[in-house]
């Protein structure tokens, strides 16, 4: 793949409590994306990435992230749909408008650790 060559984001400090607060309900429902998607809390962001029931937090770096990564640039552009379905993870961290991203993690009583990634303008 061609690189993407973008800068670093920025760590998003204030808005880690709420990261925090989506992985932990995510773990409870379940579900992925769904306190993002329900406004559980504020600031949210404005795209997330989520790596669910992981082992631990070099398996959130190296297989989930590795594997978003690996979905690469989309055939199309607009990708909106089904493509988004498939290359949202990448287009989410790659997108230019992103400047930071705030990371969440819950770990509950199973022991599988749900990590989240809000990204934000």
């Amino acid at each position: 793949m061609e690189c993407a060559c973008l800068g670093p984001l920025q760590r998003w400090k204030e808005a880690e409590a709420c990261a925090d607060a989506m992985a932990a309900h995510d773990a409870m429902t379940g579900t992925a994306h769904s306190g993002f998607t329900g406004h559980v809390c504020s600031p949210g962001g404005n795209g997330q990435n989520e790596c669910p029931k992981y082992g631990s937090e070099a398996s959130v770096i190296s297989t989930c992230l590795q594997q978003m990564w690996n979905e690469g640039p989309p055939p199309q552009d607009p990708c909106n749909g089904d493509c988004f379905q498939k290359y949202g993870h990448f287009i989410n961290m790659t997108n230019p408008k992103f400047k930071k991203v705030a990371c969440g993690f819950a770990k509950p009583a199973s022991g599988a650790l749900w990590a989240v990634q809000n990204f934000s303008p």
